[in-house]
């Protein structure tokens, strides 16, 4: 949207001034040219003709309007319009002769550039020069005057935030707007008028709109791509989408004799797997002759929001409300009246996920110009007076089609800023200070035993027996989204057809408020219930994302870990480390030393310090220079009076230089003295000791990074450093970005003298940064008398959710991982025992068409049972009781077998001596190999049932999908494969795995 001067005063019109009589008549014809382009409100057009005619009359008062009208309404070229303006009257031979309209503009052109004052003066000179009987006119100066206070009062607070044009693989040098979000951030709508379908150009010069869609993929957003479906080569413009991204709402504009009215309707599309539905008008209750402009639909799909200036409202566009009724129907439409709604434009509302905050952008209200954005919250049933969002959100251009997340973190939204590349723009908004929604987001996916997409499923939210929500998942995906309050408590059915009814309660922890949730749904066939088989969860089992990061994974499928029952478990027998029951696994390597110079403040020759020494940490992929050595260690008694327990970052401390242990590792170790901590006050690229001259006795060095670091003071204990941090906060000093450094390393978490479970995940003759595990937190590093630094991963107060978490590592590829204790700070290992009569068993998996044994040639004593289903059940070892079929499920998944799980071994079972003539040299489809190993549902395009996983010598998980009886058979296969984007796919000869 642009603004558009108001030509009302005395004998105004377009053309102000005479137009010069003695021109060629190239040059009047362009003259004419440029007035037709300027009357059809092309100013970009208008503006290159009158520019040119400028150059060869400088002078020219009317040029010299007419260019600066036409850059006050280019939003890119504003800056240009004052001075234009001012040469217009100043080059008019009387300014008798300058028409109110001239004066009324440069007004204008002062108020968009922020310039106020200036505005404010020539804004109240008119009023003084202008008739009473023109109310119009005065009450449109008298309402710009108010908006330049705004501006005043608003620039006076600025909101504490940062915007982030999100670059030039969303925006262009045309308009993009109408960004719309889904929940996660995963995926964008937005309208674009770059060249798209058609390319065919409206009368303002630009090409007509399109829809354009894009996906986020680690924080980057891809090439945005047109929705053919969708296009068309009229304008076709998106204006929302639903939470889950199920939903896209277009707004497509009327026509009158080929030609686009001032009517214009809503319609939506559905997402049928893949492909986007044929648009469908919405129902009459939401459009109307009149123009329906944008929409926002509730996240629990109940309460759609809109805008029409349709007959009966408050002004030009009014925002009203529909809500579904019992029968599934929309009642009738209600105008939020005048508590939001104003004599002026109020557009593109946003009803927030907690559905109480609604976002609008209004020329009403205190806006500082234009369309700015607002904030009303529903209280008992009342909405409360429209806050406008601040500066510099706002801005004297128009600010619309705000979204924000869940969180109310962080806002999308469409506006004109210095740093734009064209037009408008659509921007990402970082807002810290904004208060938390407590709005909790629940994500997943719903598939079936053997990992495929469960379809037609219908997913039933209610609280207090009364339904919040219905959410149908995603075809073609099994993916759904939907948003609740934390703190509460939830009921979840999920039905399909075919499939056991899944009635689960879905409790949601106070601190999990703001955060989002992964969870894989797994539903049961009607067909694979036996009495003893394990049913489905009581309660929907929840990871703290940020707490943990396994993003990558998700949440396990019900009951598949089958956790023995509080009634059967006994408290867990603590037993030395002289049990070897679990083999650990040690990897020795090194990195080079570099030299760290540190550079001291100015200080008296005496007191300099001596160069300082210290090793580097590793990379990620631990070296790329060294192999790492693996070496397997049978349990034994261990020096456990040596060991402490401390952060992943306060390892250095712990290595002692006189290691003999360390002959063998090339890593030059040194003795870094006693515990000392440190406050960390920030680094920059250049020195900045004006900063801190305040603060006596800070200290400037410069790091491996080439950066300035300043630290302050020495401290014995973590709880002294605290404190200092404080009180240098009270001096002034963001108390946020002062860290806290334990001998040069960032202070995480104290561990105390308590008793509790962990999962060792290595075993290193080296110490290693936290980012190494940068889908883990809560990361651990015990260092031991025989010189390894064993790092573990959480704390856990009962046995059994250590077991199911380490099977959750092990499914992420931590394949090494198991159970230990820690009492005071000492690393054991654990022995459980568990008081059961029943002998119990792992299922690897259940088929129908049966699999030659050879298939699990990496599982000794693989039996295989069938049922009166007609299932083929395979099952591995027989245990006498349960905790040690828990141990050794690990074993099992750490070979591919994603949905074995422990149960009890079914009496009546017929054992089969099944096998086939079948050879052995099976071929594979190796899809890729990685150092660090991704969960299977990172290749869900493929199906997680048709992959393996073998862990190589050199470190190396490779990633091998189905198992072909012949080399042909497997490259036929190839292509398909790379369609789905695994470039690096081959065939292999499944042997090779074996010897490797």
């Amino acid at each position: 949207m642009v603004l558009i001067s108001i030509f009302i005063g005395i004998n105004s019109s377009h053309s102000l001034f005479a137009s010069p009589k003695q021109q060629k008549v190239s040059s009047k014809r362009q003259y004419q040219i440029a007035e037709k382009f300027l009357d059809n409100r092309n100013f970009v057009k208008a503006a290159v003709i009158y520019k040119d005619l400028l150059e060869e009359s400088s002078r020219n008062a009317d040029l010299n309007f007419k260019l600066g009208l036409c850059y006050l309404n280019i939003v890119s070229e504003k800056e240009k319009s004052v001075e234009l303006i001012e040469k217009a009257i100043q080059y008019t031979s009387s300014k008798n002769n300058v028409s109110m309209d001239v004066y009324f503009n440069l007004a204008k052109a002062y108020h968009a550039n922020y310039q106020f004052n200036e505005a404010l003066k020539v804004y109240k000179d008119l009023l003084q020069l202008i008739s009473p009987q023109n109310t119009v006119f005065r009450n449109d100066i008298q309402r710009n005057i108010e908006m330049c206070k705004n501006g005043i009062d608003l620039m006076k607070n600025p909101v504490n935030i940062s915007i982030i044009n999100l670059g030039n693989k969303i925006n262009s040098e045309f308009s993009e707007h109408s960004p719309g979000v889904t929940a996660d951030e995963s995926t964008m709508v937005f309208t674009s008028r770059r060249n798209g379908t058609g390319s065919k150009i409206d009368a303002d010069g630009q090409y007509f709109e399109d829809i354009y869609i894009s996906y986020n993929t680690n924080g980057i957003w891809s090439d945005p791509k047109g929705i053919v479906k969708l296009n068309t080569i009229d304008h076709d413009a998106s204006i929302s989408i639903s939470a889950d991204g199920q939903e896209l709402y277009i707004y497509k504009a009327g026509f009158v004799n080929s030609r686009e009215s001032e009517g214009g309707d809503i319609y939506t599309s559905h997402l049928n797997g893949t492909e986007w539905s044929e648009p469908e008008k919405l129902a009459p209750v939401i459009n109307s002759p009149s123009k329906e402009s944008h929409i926002s639909i509730s996240a629990d799909s109940r309460t759609i929001f809109f805008s029409s200036n349709r007959p009966g409202g408050y002004g030009g566009m009014d925002i009203y409300t529909v809500t579904k009724l019992p029968n599934g129907k929309w009642g009738r439409a209600k105008n939020l009246g005048p508590a939001i709604n104003t004599e002026y434009d109020d557009d593109s509302p946003f009803i927030h996920p907690d559905g109480k905050t609604l976002y609008f952008s209004s020329a009403g209200h205190k806006t500082m110009g234009g369309l700015d954005i607002f904030k009303s919250v529903n209280s008992k049933g009342r909405w409360t007076t429209p806050v406008n969002v601040g500066y510099p959100i706002n801005s004297t251009d128009d600010d619309i089609y705000y979204t924000p997340t869940p969180d109310g973190k962080r806002a999308y939204f469409a506006s004109y800023r210095n740093g734009s590349l064209g037009r408008t723009d659509i921007f990402l908004i970082k807002t810290p200070n904004e208060e938390d929604a407590g709005l909790f987001v629940l994500k997943g996916k719903v598939i079936n035993s053997s990992g495929k997409v469960v379809l037609n499923s219908k997913i039933t939210v209610s609280k207090d027996g009364n339904v919040i929500g219905i959410y149908t998942p995603n075809e073609a995906t099994g993916k759904f989204l939907f948003i609740v309050d934390a703190g509460k408590k939830y009921d979840i059915e999920i039905v399909a057809e075919g499939y056991r009814t899944l009635r689960t309660v879905l409790n949601i922890p106070p601190e999990f408020a703001n955060k989002e949730n992964h969870s894989v749904i797994t539903l049961l066939p009607l067909t694979l219930r036996t009495k003893d088989e394990p049913d489905y969860p009581n309660t929907l089992e929840l990871i703290d994302l940020d707490e943990s990061k396994l993003s990558d994974i998700g949440s396990l499928p019900p009951s598949k870990d089958s956790i023995p029952d509080n009634k059967e478990f006994i408290s867990p027998e603590v037993i030395n480390d002289t049990i070897s029951a679990v083999e650990e696994v040690k990897i020795d390597s090194f990195i080079p030393a570099p030299v760290i110079k540190e550079v001291l403040s100015p200080k008296k020759e005496e007191e300099k310090e001596a160069t300082t020494v210290i090793p580097d940490l590793p990379a990620k992929t631990v070296s790329t220079t060294t192999t790492p050595k693996i070496v397997p260690e049978v349990k034994k008694d261990e020096a456990i009076k040596e060991q402490k327990t401390v952060s992943l970052e306060e390892t250095n401390k712990l290595i002692k230089k006189s290691t003999a242990s360390s002959q063998d590792s090339k890593l030059e170790v040194i003795d870094s003295g006693d515990l000392a901590f440190t406050l960390d006050l920030g680094n920059f690229n250049s020195p900045k000791p004006e900063l801190f001259e305040n603060l006596a006795g800070v200290k400037e060095t410069i790091g491996s990074d080439k950066k300035y670091h300043y630290t302050y003071g020495k401290f014995k204990d973590y709880k002294k450093a605290a404190k200092a941090r404080k009180e240098i906060a009270a001096k002034g000093y963001s108390a946020s970005k002062i860290k806290i450094l334990s001998n040069d390393n960032l202070v995480k978490e104290q561990t105390g003298g308590e008793t509790y479970y962990t999962i060792q995940i290595m075993a290193l003759k080296l110490y290693i940064e936290a980012d190494f595990f940068d889908n883990l937190d809560n990361v651990k590093a015990f260092h031991g008398g025989d010189g390894y630094t064993r790092y573990t991963y959480k704390k856990f107060k009962s046995y059994q959710d250590a077991v199911t978490e380490m099977n959750r590592l092990i499914r992420m590829g931590y394949w090494d991982a198991f159970i230990r204790t820690v009492i005071n700070d000492q690393l054991l290992y654990s022995g459980m025992k568990y008081s059961e009569k029943d002998t119990y068993t792992i299922q690897v998996m259940a088929l129908r068409n049966p699999k030659p044994l050879s298939f699990f040639a990496d599982l000794e004593n693989v039996k295989v049972f069938s049922d009166l289903n007609g299932l083929y059940r395979y099952t591995y070892r027989v245990y006498k009781n349960k905790g040690d079929a828990i141990n050794d499920l690990g074993h099992v998944l750490k070979r591919g077998y994603w949905d074995a799980f422990v149960r009890k071994s079914l009496s009546g079972e017929q054992v089969l001596n099944f096998n086939t003539d079948e050879t052995d040299n099976f071929y594979t489809i190796q899809v890729m190999a990685l150092r660090n190993a991704k969960g299977l549902s990172f290749f869900n395009n493929l199906g997680t049932d048709s992959l393996r996983i073998y862990k190589g010598n050199d470190g190396l998980s490779r990633y091998a999908f189905q198992k072909y009886s012949s080399l042909e058979k497997a490259k036929s296969r190839l292509n398909s494969v790379t369609k789905k984007g695994y470039l690096d796919a081959f065939t292999r000869e499944i042997k090779w795995y074996n010897e490797h």
